[in-house]
């Protein structure tokens, strides 16, 4: 028993001498090179996901995979080939051909879903250096089709006994697979919607003439591509505009406007609830850039109140068999350049116990509409606009009462509300104060 055991470990120690898969491919000593090789496949995610690329065992396949062995193989050993991040046929038949049947051969033994066993049916002295190949087709199922997922060849070997050989560590595994989002959409950072609605002047105009935010695109072709989505031909791409288009209503039947958004340089056809604008593209190439431009209408007559809005862009490719959409891609949004204060803590509706009022002074001359949002202590949200405006030249007062009647309350609450008035910021101020019972005047700070 005790000699038994002394030649395993030498057995065991020699093996670990004998590299043999290096995904690097890197040589040895003596000059062996020493490489799992497999070359990446990729694979696009959108004709997976609509179903162009079958995921099923019938079209995704593996590059070809070709083990170089290190070691000297006997009759009866086995070598093995694991895969992870997808699964094997189980019910297929696999072959390992060898690069000279006169100094190794191997043939099939078995197959899971993550594992081919193979045995070696004849070999010479000098296997080491010596190929066995996996020939390229051969199917397999993807476990995800994710964006970024990974698939994962490896190879271990050991004698007819059980003891390991070949013996590689970490070298001996090599991604051979990734899905690849083949086509990626992105609004650049230092270009997205970022003017403000000028209130000033009636909130009718920018504070630029126009605005606009670029939209890159970007074509990654899959290595294994025979049936994924392909590059984008004229007339299969088209974007919609999300968001309010009041002021923007070319096009739009019974509308004076003439604002516009042209999506790279195609008008918009705007919807009639003026919530978005389509517009079909023309051939991309593998990149490319696309600009979505605002212009309010600047005539005196025919221009109308904007909205404030956050937009986004959705896309659609269709190539008349399969489609691909990418939804709520942001591209920024409109705000006012009017007076905004937030108070943190704002006790309202507490039946004269606690009493809450704000003052809004505008020393300008234009009424400013007045705008209340607000969220309390278990997370409930609030919007509403006052039915009065902060009058110029005037002080406005909002009294409890308004808050509790604009938001529907019933019982007493905390607030962090924010007061938005629609002019000019240098002409408004804000104060904000409680009582509580008979007792005197505290400040509400604003944040």
């Amino acid at each position: 028993m005790f000699k038994k055991t002394l030649i395993a470990a030498t057995l065991a120690a020699m093996s670990t001498s004998a590299m043999a898969v290096n995904v690097n491919g890197t040589t040895d000593a003596s000059g062996i090179v020493l490489t799992l090789d497999s070359s990446t496949y990729t694979y696009g995610n959108e004709a997976l996901t609509n179903g162009q690329t079958k995921n099923d065992f019938t079209e995704v396949q593996l590059n070809t995979v070709v083990l170089t062995l290190g070691a000297a193989y006997s009759v009866g050993d086995v070598i093995k080939v694991n895969i992870t991040g997808a699964e094997f046929k189980a019910d297929e038949t696999y072959a390992l051909s060898t690069s000279n049947a006169a100094i190794i051969d191997v043939g099939f033994l078995s197959a899971t879903a993550n594992q081919l066993v193979f045995r070696v049916t004849a070999a010479a002295a000098a296997t080491a250096g010596e190929t066995l190949t996996l020939a390229a087709a051969s199917k397999i199922k993807l476990d995800s089709t994710a964006v970024g997922s990974k698939v994962t060849i490896s190879a271990t070997a050991e004698t007819s006994t059980g003891i390991t050989i070949d013996v590689t560590g970490a070298t001996d595994s090599k991604v051979v697979g990734t899905v690849v989002q083949q086509h990626s959409f992105k609004v650049l950072a230092t270009n997205v919607l970022d003017e403000k609605i000028d209130v000033s002047d009636e909130r009718k105009v920018l504070t630029a003439a126009s605005d606009t935010a670029t939209v890159t695109y970007t074509l990654d072709t899959p290595t294994f591509s025979a049936t994924d989505f392909s590059v984008v031909n004229a007339g299969e791409m088209s974007f919609t505009v999300n968001g309010s288009f009041t002021g923007y209503e070319t096009g739009v039947t019974g509308s004076t406007n003439v604002g516009t958004v042209v999506i790279d340089a195609v008008d918009a056809t705007v919807a009639a609830d003026l919530q978005s604008g389509k517009a079909a593209l023309v051939a991309t190439a593998a990149s490319d850039t696309m600009a979505i431009v605002y212009t309010p209408d600047l005539s005196l007559t025919t221009r109308v109140v904007l909205n404030t809005s956050a937009y986004t862009v959705d896309v659609l490719l269709d190539d008349g068999a399969k489609t691909t959409e990418y939804n709520g891609i942001s591209l920024g949004s409109f705000v006012l350049n009017g007076a905004s204060n937030v108070f943190a803590y704002v006790p309202v509706n507490y039946d004269g116990a606690v009493t809450t009022q704000f003052e809004i002074g505008n020393k300008g001359v234009l009424d400013g509409e007045i705008t209340l949002t607000a969220f309390d202590t278990a997370g409930n949200d609030y919007s509403a606009i006052l039915p009065f405006n902060a009058v110029a030249g005037k002080l406005t007062k909002i009294s409890d009462q308004d808050i509790s009647t604009a938001f529907s309350l019933t019982a007493g609450t905390k607030l962090n509300l924010t007061i938005t008035v629609n002019s000019p910021d240098a002409d408004i101020t804000m104060a904000g104060y409680s009582n509580r019972g008979t007792t005197g005047r505290m400040a509400i700070n604003a944040e």
